[in-house]
């Protein structure tokens, strides 16, 4: 299976463009969160009943550990049964923790599932497994009424959590996560005595497996008893997006960190810690896309014209290299205008530096960790994983910048492993976009070689340094950019 393109329904991971639209307002009975927005476009293209791919469905082999032990901070990803086939070997397991494979879609009638989506065959699993990565399924339910028929019927719940025992048994799954989304407020006491019954029911059978929760930024409906879900369930994921959507009335951040009247630092606060959720127990979901609406004119969160579309990561990166971006500083979010022949366009989208920011918020606020939507988006690129190598690091400063000395602007980040065998990985920060190289001088200041020269986009950027070529000795890595020269010391060593 590869995956689709909007436009061309063929293709690869890279070809993926733009993503569907959300409803009119996060307030409204219409409203569909990215998660169901996303699943309903896809499943018009993808066949529930067949297989993803022809791959043996033997049993994954069990969770190895992870080298370093289990993180204190969690990063948790959901997969979707859209991206392609070899997408998950593009993701950084050094830094992920958890990959929810979405997903189980339940069968309203009966409790069982109408389609796996390939977790029966998936090689994610084993993949996974082998880096020291816990695998979860999960299992989606979209839309009040069909909420109302499972958390109404316990006989249809036995039957799901019996079911999801199975499927964990038969995968090796590590866990499980319930995506139930628009629960209404008339079953928010059933949606608390559903969580019991699957804890109790699947911990029974599998007594280490974890079970989570993907819960709203914003309890419009009322139907989330959060402080009960989360004394109940391992942990809950706060899906920190859609604050701004397709129908909005004016362009804006789809996850603004602050400077809204509803924004991600509100939400964590208001409707998570101060009712009663504990911060170990609870993960900021952060969104690997953005969106671009019609608008009426350039100006700053100018009204729309019609309606938005998502944009993946990947996108996103390429649009912003052609029409340039700002950083909005009151809502910590970047976001571009640009004309399609009379058409203004406006599009609010995350870089790795916004995104850095929001996870350096879940770090201050003590969380458990944050939540990826959704992993595929980002194409393989590395900016934004080292941006969470340097929150788990440590090395963010109080401002939501890396902890660069001087004046905080362009700086080589990290040198890794120093002393350099054979290959380095050099993480270096871009304050503004601009001309930019990267290079290696010998102990006595003389060139050695130019590693990567050109005009980048501000944010977190990696290169690797193959020291194949390089004689046993003291070398300088320099970064020269507008703001001045950055120099990290390393030495070579010989061969062993």
């Amino acid at each position: 299976m590869c995956m689709l393109s909007r436009n061309t329904l063929a293709g690869t991971l890279v070809a993926l463009m733009t993503l569907t639209g959300l409803a009119s307002s996060a307030q409204d009975t219409s409203f569909v969160g990215i998660h169901q927005a996303d699943n309903d476009y896809y499943s018009r293209i993808f066949d529930p009943q067949a297989s993803t791919a022809v791959i043996s469905p033997e049993t994954p082999v069990a969770l190895k550990s992870r080298k370093e032990g289990e993180p204190v901070f969690m990063v948790y990803g959901w997969h979707p049964y859209w991206a392609g086939t070899s997408a998950h070997l593009n993701y950084d397991y050094n830094v992920l923790t958890h990959i929810a494979y979405f997903s189980y879609e339940v069968d309203t009638a009966t409790g069982s599932y109408t389609t796996l989506r390939g977790w029966d065959t998936t090689p994610l699993i084993d993949y996974a497994h082998q880096r020291g990565v816990k695998v979860m399924l999960t299992v989606t339910n979209f839309g009040s009424e069909r909420n109302r028929k499972i958390l109404t019927d316990t006989t249809k719940q036995w039957t799901l959590i019996n079911t999801v025992i199975a499927q964990l048994k038969a995968r090796n799954g590590d866990g499980v996560n319930f995506d139930f989304e628009t629960v209404p407020a008339a079953m928010k006491a059933n949606m608390v005595s559903f969580c019991r019954r699957a804890v109790r029911g699947i911990k029974a059978e599998l007594p280490l497996a974890e079970i989570s929760l993907a819960t709203p930024a914003v309890n419009w409906s009322d139907g989330w008893d959060l402080g009960a879900l989360a004394g109940i369930c391992d942990y809950l994921i706060m899906m920190g997006y859609n604050y701004y959507w397709s129908g909005s009335a004016t362009a804006g951040p789809v996850a603004p960190l602050d400077g809204e009247n509803y924004d991600v630092t509100r939400s964590i606060q208001e409707d998570y810690l101060d009712e009663g959720v504990p911060p170990s127990r609870l993960l900021l979901g952060v969104p690997w896309y953005g969106y671009d609406w019609p608008v009426s004119s350039s100006a700053r969160k100018a009204t729309t014209t019609g309606t938005g579309v998502s944009k993946t990561y990947i996108t996103t990166v390429q649009m912003a290299l052609i029409h340039g971006k700002t950083f909005d500083s009151e809502t910590s979010v970047p976001w571009t205008s640009y004309q399609e022949g009379a058409q203004w366009r406006q599009m609010w989208f995350e870089d790795s530096l916004s995104l850095l920011r929001k996870a350096n918020h879940a770090k201050k606020k003590s969380l458990a960790g944050v939540g990826i939507w959704a992993l595929s988006y980002e194409s393989g690129r590395s900016e934004i994983w080292n941006g969470l190598k340097a929150v788990i690091a440590g090395t963010v400063s109080s401002d939501g910048n890396p902890a660069l000395p001087g004046t905080g602007g362009s700086e080589i980040l990290s040198l890794v492993p120093n002393p350099v065998s054979e290959r380095a990985l050099i993480s270096f920060f871009i304050a503004r976009q601009g001309r930019m190289t990267l290079s290696i001088l010998d102990q006595g200041g003389r060139l050695v070689s130019i590693l990567e020269e050109g005009t980048v986009p501000p944010g977190i950027l990696a290169h690797t340094v193959d020291a194949e070529g390089l004689a046993p000795g003291i070398y300088f890595c320099v970064l020269t950019t507008p703001d001045g020269r950055s120099v990290k010391k390393f030495a070579v060593a010989g061969k062993k």
